[in-house]
């Protein structure tokens, strides 16, 4: 028997498509530069809802959906929700600036340029997305593109975090 509202997020009830994993698991750590060369840690987002998104610029599906992580993580980020895209490119560093610049994304971009990182999260295939929750657990996961700022998307992750539509 499950309590009333237990399974209130499953991303199913809100026609999303995001695998929900009935357990959680730790989310490998990492230490990536962003795009200043500046290291920053998985770490660093504790305590917060965060969308780990692993793509690249060469890959169409990934381009499709950065405007979608854009306005989801402008709706979520006053309320514990950040997303980090992890650029997968092996390409310098100026190009994914240009990529990032010409399509206005505000959230942290990490370099993986040598994808010891994806293959540590068995992202192989691109666009692959995490959900981690505050304690730094994976807890959903999604292969190919969404449209994370959808009615159905926002449905959830407002649900998830407690957020008034």
């Amino acid at each position: 028997f499950l309590p009333a509202g237990l399974l209130a997020h499953a991303p199913q009830f809100h026609d999303f498509r995001l695998l929900a994993f009935s357990r959680p698991f730790p989310a490998p750590s990492f230490e990536l530069p962003d795009l200043a060369d500046k290291p920053s840690q998985l770490s660093d987002f504790q305590g917060q809802y965060v969308l780990l998104n692993f793509w690249a610029t060469w890959c169409v599906p990934c381009v499709e959906e950065m405007p979608a992580l854009e306005k989801l993580y402008q709706h979520l980020r006053p309320h514990g929700f950040t997303v980090v895209a992890v650029s997968t490119d092996t390409v310098e560093t100026a190009k994914i600036e240009a990529f990032v610049r010409k399509l206005n994304v505000t959230f942290p971009i990490l370099r993986d340029a040598d994808q010891a990182i994806s293959n540590k999260y068995g992202a192989r295939d691109l666009p692959s997305t995490f959900l981690l929750n505050p304690k730094g657990e994976v807890i959903a996961a999604a292969k190919g593109a969404r449209d994370w700022a959808s009615a159905q998307a926002l449905s959830y992750f407002n649900e998830l975090l407690g957020v008034s539509p």
